[in-house]
Parts: structure tokens; sequence; C-alpha cells
């Protein structure tokens, strides 16, 4: 065991880059474990989590684990004294097989941690169920999550912090008494208990594995409840009972509802079963028949009158189940109470005397049970009039009295109580430093991989950090920061604080410029006027598309586009890889014009004795040309003549004999340099 004392200098050193890499990965160390909220009754989404990518941790290896592959952390606050957590890998709650867990006592990931549960899925299901008691409020608590034989995948991952009830019993006369209605959780059932035929007459044709439960109605209203099995594959039935000789008289009970119907997990009846204000039946059988959801009709409550429930587990797993009560009855029991002495102006180290002022009319108190929250010293107490406490940390404490009457009815408060800092009490040179382990500045002009480590040095651990003074947590590490001017915090459990300002700078500035955007017509050119800025010499730089540039590494090459074109310029930083880019747009004008004449005199003259088309800027060649007579007939027909030749296209002849002077009518077809052909038709006058 490592006992930590006070004034401990922490020293950690950066090992490799590596550490820094591997820790930023979700969960996959202590140090940067997944925080959960509001734990009461909480559910990820399915295959939220995974441990894919994790590497092994330290901290040894867990009591029921073989080894550590890749495993991954979660920190959660219990608001209640016990827990269920369930992980599962199996059908649309995600990929990962045979799960393993270890819960813990969090220490802020320094030093030894103390483990609390250790669990594995010993059915090789998928599915695992941690259950853990005695945690106390307000205390911080670490899951460590991995599979068996270097197995990953995603899950996911269910927490219920709740405060138990007494163990139930298995028969009506030994059932557990309730005095409210808070919801909990029942771990694990076994057996029918010795009255085998307590269910005969009822929809329950036999008991399995039974848990009874009892109470008494404090007023007059309405009832209702929902099961849900920890194993959803469980066919849990129930049958709520009348006493109406009083909380003892089992022998005269009365059926006031009862089910036995089971559909399996993803159907009307199942796998939640219960009393519900939308259900109009009393009684549902086995099977799941036409109309039945696997709930049946609330009860109305009378004041004074006592109840029982029996819910068997007819599927034997050995699983138990989740119970929620609602509706406006409530259940008579123990109103316990406290106050404390001062109540205020507290401070960490001052000494607090708590008093009970339980009120309960029915009977007597058998049972007290003090849990003070965490750093409380004592921890606890079964005093009726505990002793003084006072509490080593400055913070939020939660204060749990639970009670139990003398018919075993348990009841409990929490309360919340503020101690401020006790800083002052430390001298000068024993108060907490801050220090600046370790920086890295952003790779790269305008990147946010930055990142700086801190510690504390002389105070009174555990240490907490924050940016900005916000969001306290046990890490010191702080990813994924651009540049900029950074408050930094720490505080330990005293709430002495100190803080320092810390400067991440991106001086490897490279300032990509690719220009001003162009608009040219088909067939132009025009030079791309690319820039860069950058403190550095090496520098290299590339466009891309390269499409009809003369120099795709040229800085200003000349680009003859034939479309519309979006140009990148790519600066790139040899030495450090850092890179930047920037963007220009060249836009096209199809202004598509050709010259064709509208006389010509095919004479022989050597002047004007051919027809054809010439262009003016973005043409090709001439694909195909006809000349047809004021009659419509082809008198000239000629494929990929060449533009601008003068010694190409129509003679004036048909048939080796110049045709007579008159209008004819021609039809080009001229592909440009967009590869598009347009038609261009219209009459020439043939002169002699």
């Amino acid at each position: 065991m490592i006992v930590l004392k006070k004034y401990i200098v922490f020293i950690v050193i950066l090992l490799l880059p590596f550490n820094v890499i591997k820790s930023q990965i979700n969960g996959d160390e202590c140090e940067n474990a997944i925080e959960l909220s509001d734990v009461e009754d909480w559910c990820s989404e399915n295959g939220e989590f995974s441990n894919i990518g994790a590497t092994p941790s330290g901290y040894g290896t867990p009591d029921c684990w073989d080894t550590i592959d890749n495993d991954i952390w979660f920190r959660f606050t219990a608001v209640a004294t016990a827990v269920t957590i369930n992980i599962s890998g199996t059908g649309p709650d995600g990929t990962i097989s045979k799960p393993l867990a270890q819960l813990y006592t969090d220490n802020a990931c320094y030093g030894t941690i103390y483990g609390t549960k250790c669990e594995k899925d010993n059915t090789n299901t998928g599915d695992l169920e941690l259950n853990s008691g005695a945690l106390i409020i307000g205390q911080s608590y670490l899951l460590r999550v991995d599979a068996e034989n270097g197995i990953t995948g995603t899950f996911k991952l269910c927490i219920k912090n709740f405060f138990p009830p007494i163990v139930p019993g298995q028969d009506c006369p030994t059932a557990s008494l309730l005095c409210d209605k808070s919801p909990f959780t029942i771990n694990s059932t076994e057996g029918p208990g010795n009255l085998t035929n307590e269910t005969d007459g009822t929809c329950i044709s036999a008991e399995e594995q039974s848990t009874w439960f009892k109470w008494i109605a404090k007023n007059d209203g309405t009832l209702t409840f929902t099961i849900t099995p920890n194993q959803l594959s469980d066919d849990l039935d129930f049958v709520l009972y009348e006493l109406p000789g009083g909380i003892d008289d089992c022998d005269s009970r009365v059926v006031l509802r009862c089910n036995a119907t089971f559909g399996g997990n993803y159907v009307d009846c199942g796998p939640k079963t219960g009393l519900s204000l939308l259900s109009t039946d009393i009684v549902e059988d086995a099977n799941c028949d036409f109309g039945e959801d696997g709930f049946v009709k609330y009860i109305n409550m009378q004041e004074g009158t006592a109840y029982a429930l029996v819910i068997n587990n007819w599927t034997s797993s050995g699983k138990g189940f989740y119970i929620e009560f609602g509706g406006t009855g409530e259940f008579q029991g123990p109103i316990p109470d406290f106050t404390f002495d001062p109540i205020s102006g507290l401070r960490c180290e001052d000494s607090i005397t708590f008093i009970d002022n339980t009120d309960y009319q029915l009977g007597t108190i058998s049972e007290y049970s003090w849990v003070f929250g965490t750093d409380a010293i004592p921890q606890s107490s079964n005093e009726s009039s505990p002793p003084k406490v006072f509490y080593d940390s400055y913070g939020w404490k939660s204060v749990v009295l639970s009670v139990t009457s003398d018919k075993g009815c348990n009841a409990y408060v929490v309360k919340d109580i503020w101690m401020e800092p006790c800083c002052e009490d430390l001298p000068e040179n024993e108060s907490i430093n801050i220090v600046v382990d370790s920086i890295k500045n952003p790779t790269c002009y305008g990147d946010s991989d930055g990142f700086i480590f801190i510690s504390g040095i002389r105070g009174d651990p555990y240490y907490r950090y924050s940016i900005n003074d916000t969001n306290f947590n046990y890490n010191p590490w702080f990813y994924n920061l651009p540049a900029g001017k950074y408050l930094l915090y720490i505080v330990d459990k005293k709430g002495c604080r100190d803080s320092i300002y810390v400067d991440l700078t991106d001086d490897n500035i490279i300032i990509a410029d690719a220009g001003p955007d162009k608009t040219i017509e088909l067939g132009e050119s025009t030079t791309l006027d690319g820039d860069y800025t950058s403190v550095y010499n090496d520098v290299s730089y590339y466009w891309t598309p390269n499409y009809n540039l003369v120099d795709s590494f040229d800085l200003r090459p000349t680009a003859t586009p034939y479309k519309t074109t979006t140009y990148t310029l790519t600066v790139t930083q040899d030495s450090t890889g850092c890179t930047d880019q920037d963007q220009m747009t060249v836009f096209i004008v199809k202004n598509r014009q050709v010259k064709i004449p509208n006389i010509f005199s095919p004479n022989g003259d050597g002047y004007n004795d051919w027809f054809t088309a010439f262009n003016v800027k973005a043409a090709v060649e001439i694909e195909e040309m006809q000349i047809f007579d004021r009659w419509g007939e082809l008198i000239y027909e000629n494929k990929n003549i060449p533009l601008d030749d003068l010694q190409s296209g129509w003679n004036g002849k048909f048939k080796g004999q110049t045709v007579n002077p008159g209008v004819y009518v021609y039809l080009f077809k001229i592909r440009f340099l967009d590869d598009e052909v347009l038609n261009f038709a219209g009459d020439i006058t043939v002169l002699h």
C-alpha cells in the first residue's frame, strides 16, 4: 500500500511523445477517463463505446482478469449507496464478447488505486453485470472495461446507482417491508423459498425464483410500477395481493392483479411488466395473446391497507430486476431527517455535530446508519447521536442517514453540505504551486494540436485542474489546443489554489495565395498569379488539377482551360510538413464565333474561288459541310475540313460543272475546343 502524506511533491516525467498520443484516445488511460453524469438510471446508446485501438494501461491486473490488453476507463460520482453496472456486446447493443469490468475508488489516478469489485463474463454471452454496495455518495469511482484474450469491439454501458431495500424474503411472511417508493435493483434471485405453493390458484402456476415485498398505504391514491429484468430474455411474472388482516396476515391475502404473460424481448408482451394507467385488464395468463401488453391495470390503494407483491423469475436464470413505482399513493414508513451544528460557515477541518430528527409514528427506529461523505472522519456511524465529524477536504459533501424501523422497514435521507476551503491554515511556504511540466505548440499555423501538461507542488493532494476556472477534473493534460494565451488553475483538497498563464504559439506561418479569380473567353489563355507567405525558404508548391497548365509546379503557370475550372495552389513547408491551400477559379465565357462569307465567285481568277468557314477564336474544324440548291438537292458534301484553309471547302461545282449563278443554302457542323459541335446554316450567293 502506498500512503499519501501531506506536501508530497508530484514529479511527472514525459517519457516519449508516443505517451502523449496514446493518452488522447478517449478513455484509454485512467487520467482521461470518460466522464459519466446522472448515473441514477442511465444507459448509453447501442455500441456507443469501444475498446478498439485502446492500449494496455498500468495500475496492475485486476483479480478476475488474466491480462490487460485494450482497457478503457470511465469515471462517475456516486449519488446513492449501491450500483448495478451492465456491459452488453450482443445483438443491437454492440460487438464485443467476453467483457471484463473492475470498479475502483477514484484516487485521481495517482499511485495505487484500490479495486472494490471485479467481474467477468462467466456465461460467454457478451453480457456482464457488476454489482457493488457501500458506495459513498459524492465519492468519485473509476470503471475499467476490457475483454478477454485481446478481444475488441463496441458495447452498450448501463449504470443504475440506487439505495437498496433490505434483502427481500422468498415467502410472504418474510417479505421485505418497503418504506417508500424509491426505485431499486434486486441483483439476483434463487429458489421458491420454504413455502412453495403460495401462488397456487393464481395465473402463476409455480414459484421458481421468487422475491416478496410488503407495504402499508400512507394515503388513498393510485399505484403503478414497472419491473425490468436485468437480463432482458428473462420471463418475470408477478402477483399483487391485498392483506386485509394487516401487514403480518398472509393467510387471508386477496389477489388483486396477476401477470404471467411473456412473448420475448422485442414484442408487445416483453420484457417489461407491471401495473399501468393505460391497461384495462387485471390478469394476463401465460403466452402473449392478442391485446396483451405485459401490463395490467393500476390499483387504487386505501390509506392504512397492507399490500404484498411477489415477483417470480420463471426463466430461473438467477438474475434479478429493477423496479420503479408511480402513481399518487405513497407507502408508510419513517421520515428520516437530521440537522447539523453549526448550520453555516463550515470549513474543512472544522468539527460538525449531526442531530437526528427522524419522525416515525407507527413504531420505533431499531437501527441507524450514517455515511458522512467524501473525506469525512469518521466515515460512518451506527449511533443515533453520532460523534463529531470533520472533513479533510473542501467542497460539497453528501450525508446519508438510513434508518430501519422495528418492522424491518428501511428509509433514507440525503443532504448536501458545503465545506468552505481552509487553505489559509497552511503556512505560505507549504501552500500549493502550479508547475508547467511540458507544452507543445501547434504543429502548423491554425492547427489545434497543441497541448499543456501541468502538475502541483506542495499543498494537499489530490489536485484538480482547469482552464479558465471551469470544469475542474483530475486530468493535468489539456489537449487539442490552438495557439493562444491560456490561464490554467490548480486546486488541492483543502481548496488551496494557484494559476499560471501559458502561451502557445504557431510561428510556422505558411499562407498560400492563389490570386484572384479570372474570366476569359473560350480559346484564350491567362496566367495564374500564385504567391505565398512563409518564414522559411524550404517551400515547394504545385497546382491541381494540372488541366491545360503549361507547368503545374510553376508558381505562375499559363492556363488555357476549355471549361470553367477551379485551381488549387498547395504550398508546403518542407522542413515541418506544414501546408496551406488556396483556390481560384478561371471562368470561361463560351463565345462561339466563326466567320462565314455570303458571296463568292468561283471563276478561276484566283480570288475568292472557294467557299468555307473561318475561325474567329475557339473553333477547331468543320466536321461536316453541305450545300443545297434552291430545290433542296444536295450538290456538295465533305467532312473534317480544316478551318481557314483557302484551298478547302466548296469550289462552286456540281458534278464537275460550275453551278449557275444564284443563291444556295449551306449547313456547317463546326466543332469547338471544348468538343461541343454547333450547326451554322445560311445562304451563299454564287457570282461569276
